[in-house]
């Protein structure tokens, strides 16, 4: 019997644990706002998705990847970049406006808050940002981009509509850390105060 393995056997590449991104997260007024407008809205729309739980709403701003374990020289990287951007960035105020479905799959839709004027300073530190991240060898960022707050996924599609605006001072930039499957609250491994 022979003991050499065949051209079929392989052992399949580990799966990533380790997501890395940079967010703005809003403060505790609006994440009971955000909170009763998703009820509201799921009701409206008889969604039965489970809402993002309050220790997890933020608007992504650039996302690093996805990685087996942590790929601490990227973090320093990334955290250089947003000690520069923050240094010199002055607190702004974000409103979102508008609910609506993504329509980026066929099920299990994110449905968002989005808005027009109120998310330009939210452009602006993407913009800088993927800038700055660039410079620093932490990855290139799509041009294309929109700030976004998710409220839960569903597979009901919603036309977007006005909402009463939901608006917090954005003070501060953070760096989470996704435990990728794993159901555990994101780990903050740095933020940067304006």
């Amino acid at each position: 019997m022979s003991t050499q393995g065949s051209l079929f056997d392989f052992e399949a590449p580990p799966q990533p644990t380790d997501r890395l991104f940079f967010a703005i997260a809003p403060d505790a007024g609006a994440v009971a706002q955000i909170g009763q407008l998703t009820a509201q809205l799921k009701a409206q729309h008889g969604m039965v998705g489970r809402p993002t739980a309050a220790a997890k709403l933020h608007c992504t701003l650039c996302v690093l990847g996805d990685y087996v374990g942590m790929p601490d020289k990227l973090v320093d990287a990334a955290s250089q970049a947003a000690a520069l951007v923050a240094a010199g960035t002055q607190p702004f105020t974000v409103s979102f406006d508008t609910a609506q479905t993504f329509i980026n799959r066929a099920r299990n839709r994110p449905y968002v808050l989005t808005g027009s004027e109120g998310i330009v300073g939210v452009t602006e530190l993407y913009r800088r940002l993927g800038g700055a991240l660039a410079k620093a060898g932490a990855g290139v960022h799509p041009h294309s981009y929109t700030p976004h707050v998710t409220l839960l996924y569903d597979d009901i599609t919603a036309a977007p509509q006005a909402v009463a605006p939901v608006e917090w001072t954005v003070r501060e930039l953070l760096l989470l850390h996704s435990h990728i499957g794993q159901g555990r609250p994101y780990t903050i491994l740095g933020r940067w105060p304006f």
